[in-house]
């Protein structure tokens, strides 16, 4: 598993589970700046473990599994 997974990984499971947190407090969490909380917050979006609301610097985020997890690559393939 590649290192900036498990960095990820970390970021999206040091958010609060079921709260919502702007999403500057949200950085600050994770301990990561602001530019890459937006990629993380995409990830977490793209994986179900995310969700968002709000636009711009009102934007909060919350956490919505309780543990991490990714796509299937053998089910992301050709569905027949």
């Amino acid at each position: 598993m590649p290192s900036h997974d498990n960095a990820a990984d970390h970021a999206l499971m040091s958010l609060p589970y079921e709260t919502w947190i702007p999403i500057g407090a949200a950085a600050q969490k994770a301990k990561i700046d602001k530019a890459a909380v937006e990629s993380v917050v995409r990830l977490g979006r793209r994986r179900g473990v995310l969700c968002t609301r709000g636009k711009g610097a009102a934007q909060q985020v919350m956490r919505i599994y309780p543990a991490p997890r990714r796509q299937d690559r053998r089910s992301a393939g050709s569905q027949e």
